[in-house]
């Protein structure tokens, strides 16, 4: 198996193998805590390590674009308890002392193998827009003059034609919108004392 980041048999030999889970959860049993996610993705830490180092890393195995960042990043940290049994907490790392205390533990407690870490990727505030933009259905604007007139100009001065009459209402329909849909829509933009089955084919 060929993991991320990953170049030659010295990277290896100088590093560990680590787990780290993309904006999942954590969820706590008899154990301890533990992380949750879809697929967790695998890579490697450097055995002489710091934070910058480390979110560089993460960084760079999630191709983060410059619409999202690296927000938080929590170890699944061993210890052992008054009974001398085996469990886990959560520990954010926030520096260069974190990263260090998490290889430590991670030689001490070499049973427990690769380290587990979990991390929230947030996106900017034009990350979020740009996320709205493209997941939202687009619509168009519509006004209705409901009973209005159909004008036709002059002969001989033919510019088009236009609509008019009192109190135009105006409303979005969505694109790929039906006949059906735009007749209901219409009916819930339609002056009141229209009759809920009122609006003809002839009237749209």
């Amino acid at each position: 198996m060929t993991f991320l980041g990953e170049t030659s048999s010295q990277t290896i030999v100088n590093s560990t193998l680590a787990f780290i889970f993309s904006n999942g959860s954590i969820v706590h049993n008899d154990n301890g805590a533990y992380f949750q996610t879809s697929t967790p993705v695998p890579f490697r830490v450097p055995n002489i390590c710091d934070f910058q180092t480390l979110k560089t890393i993460i960084h760079n195995t999630f191709q983060l674009t410059n619409e999202q960042y690296l927000d938080e990043i929590y170890y699944r940290q061993p210890f052992t308890n008054t009974g001398n049994h085996l469990r886990f907490q959560c520990m954010l790392l926030k520096n260069d002392d974190d990263v260090n205390t998490m290889l430590l533990c991670n030689n001490q407690f070499s049973c427990v193998g690769s380290i587990e870490l979990l991390c929230i990727i947030g996106r900017t505030p034009n990350g979020i827009l740009n996320l709205l933009e493209a997941t939202m259905t687009p619509t168009y604007d519509l006004l209705l003059y409901y009973n209005g007139r159909w004008n036709m100009s002059r002969q001989n001065e033919f510019v088009g034609y236009s609509f008019t009459g009192k109190n135009p209402k105006k409303f979005d329909i969505p694109s790929g919108c039906t006949m059906d849909e735009l007749k209901d829509l219409i009916k819930q933009v339609a002056p009141q004392g229209i009759p809920p089955y009122g609006i003809h084919q002839t009237q749209t």
